[in-house]
């Protein structure tokens, strides 16, 4: 099967027939080309590494992969397929509170994303183009120029309601949303494994726990499911964003405020040409909405409306009207908060308590920090500025960090390690600033010409350099450099990939396992011979034990 070629068919059908309901999809799922590329997406995946609440990760699962998709391609097809609980844990935000986040089994997401592959296309030729998060071909730009388009002068959209709908993924009705679903998909055999995965439960360490609403964050089919269920909320929107010019200038003259809005998943904004008191009564209208229709609270409180010309932030950005050189217009720039948010994840890496990290490592997970933060916010009015404030504060905190490992002062930190350091940190500054000049109304992507492309947004958990054993990846390329890139078994010439940096003596025959790391315990092998040695140790220890 061409999985391709069926996406896009089932794309245009629902962009010919708007009321066509779906029918057999099930059967989609368990064919082998289509659950063997969910495998190979899901093992694209970062978090692949981590395993759900059977301890199972991506890597012990491909030991037996053909046996282990056969097995889940014969469950789906007997219906004999159970969703296992979601491995829950949680995860600090900015505000100091705690996100749960659910980690399903690998079998469960591979199965969420074949689910996923039928849906997204259906769905796709339905969505609205106000609409962008967790979408393919869409990316946060596009709503922020949306926003920019829609906030010139000449417009007049100058009160905005800043849309903060209360725990929104903890909260979505199941049984809601399955009639929502069943607007489109005929196909009770869909529907109900859809259910399943709603219900499966999550595993918080030891104890489980039912899950009657919400989608679990962390599905791989969830964040589709939530644009389905706010898909209700665009629609609703549609009555004044999908007025005819004639019709707005209409309201205009009757003293009727004009609306625009635009939604990044659970969040959105409304911008209104009227006066504030149009503005409050339009929150209301959305809050009455929302509670009536969606079963969905609108947090009041955070639900603001504000001028543009104090500003507001969405998606990390800070959008502002502001006197420009010759005119009024709105500028973009880095929201403090995710400025803040960014130093924090900076200084969690260079803390004082990670002294015993790698260098290598260390510079490593810092420019993955940096590299996708930047890569993010690089379209912004004040990038260039903004970014090389963070530049200084960056390196001068690595410097302080390296003075405490190697307990040097300052000025030696500097002499030593300048020059290494301005080549190996990515710097800021390295990503100039840009003009977004992309179209903001996208077209199917299933339809249209062109490899589909998903965004990739920084990651709110990035990675801050652990290794196992703490400063191993330094002392792995003194020995390296120490043995002169030979294997010290064979003789043999090695490269950094080539080789292996071992234990003579095994780590458990030490009172004290950290004292096995020390240089005269440690020597370069070969692969082969690292492998043998390997063996041989094993051998040993069980004739001992």
């Amino acid at each position: 099967m061409n999985v391709g070629e069926m996406q896009r068919a089932l794309s245009r059908k629902a962009e010919k027939e708007p009321n066509h309901k779906f029918g057999d999809l099930y059967s989609l799922l368990y064919g082998p080309d289509w659950l063997r590329l969910a495998h190979d997406n899901v093992a694209q995946n970062a978090g692949s590494k981590t395993a759900g609440c059977d301890g199972v990760n991506m890597t012990e699962f491909d030991e037996d992969l053909e046996g282990n998709l056969e097995r889940l391609r014969q469950a789906l097809k007997d219906g004999t397929f159970v969703a296992c609980p979601a491995r829950r844990v949680n995860i600090p935000k900015g505000n100091g509170q705690m996100r749960p986040l659910g980690i399903p089994t690998i079998r469960d997401r591979i199965v969420q994303e074949a689910i996923r592959m039928v849906l997204e296309p259906i769905y796709e030729a339905d969505f609205c183009q106000s609409s962008y998060g967790f979408r393919p071909g869409r990316r946060t730009m596009d709503a922020i120029k949306n926003i920019l388009w829609q906030t010139t002068e000449r417009k007049k959209f100058f009160w905005v309601i800043e849309g903060d709908i209360s725990s929104y993924f903890d909260t979505i009705n199941h049984r809601k949303l399955a009639k929502l679903l069943r607007r489109r998909i005929a196909d009770d055999k869909m529907i109900d494994l859809v259910w399943k995965f709603l219900r499966s439960g999550v595993m918080e360490r030891k104890l489980f726990r039912d899950t009657k609403l919400g989608t679990p964050q962390g599905g791989i089919v969830s964040p589709l499911l939530a644009n389905v269920y706010l898909h209700e909320l665009d629609k609703y929107m549609e009555r004044y964003t999908g007025l005819s010019t004639e019709e707005k200038t209409g309201r205009r003259k009757q003293g009727l405020a004009n609306f625009v809005y635009v939604r990044y998943a659970d969040d959105f904004v409304v911008l209104g040409n009227g006066s504030r008191e149009t503005a409050e009564a339009m929150r209301q209208e959305l809050s009455g909405f929302l509670k009536d229709e969606l079963k969905l609270n609108l947090s009041m409180e955070k639900t603001k409306v504000t001028h543009l010309n104090d500003g507001f932030d969405f998606l990390g950005f800070h959008l502002q009207r502001t006197m420009g050189r010759a005119k009024m217009g709105v500028r973009t720039a880095i929201s403090g908060k995710a400025v803040k948010k960014h130093l924090e994840k900076i200084q969690a890496a260079t803390t004082p308590r990670t002294h015993k990290d790698s260098v290598e490592t260390k510079i490593l997970a810092l420019n993955r920090i940096i590299r996708g933060w930047c890569l993010y916010f690089q379209y912004t009015s004040k990038a260039g500025v903004q970014f090389g404030e963070l530049e200084y504060k960056t390196f001068w905190r690595l410097a302080h960090w390296l003075g405490r490992k190697f307990k040097l002062s300052i000025p030696s930190v500097i002499r030593q390690y300048r020059s290494a350091l301005t080549i190996a940190l990515v710097g800021h500054n390295d990503f100039p600033a840009k003009t977004y000049a992309e179209r903001f109304d996208k077209p199917n992507p299933y339809t249209a010409e062109g490899k589909i492309v998903r965004e990739e947004i920084p990651d709110e958990n990035p990675w801050l350099e652990t290794e196992d054993r703490p400063g191993s990846t330094d002392l792995r390329l003194v020995v390296i450099q120490r043995d002169e890139h030979r294997c010290c078994n064979c003789g043999e010439s090695v490269t950094n990939a080539t080789c292996q940096v071992d234990h003579k003596r095994p780590r458990s025959r030490f009172k004290r396992p950290e004292d096995a790391d020390c240089l005269d315990n440690l020597w370069t092998l070969c692969i082969p011979c690292h492998e043998r040695k390997t063996e041989t140790d094993r051998q040993t220890e069980s004739r001992v034990q």
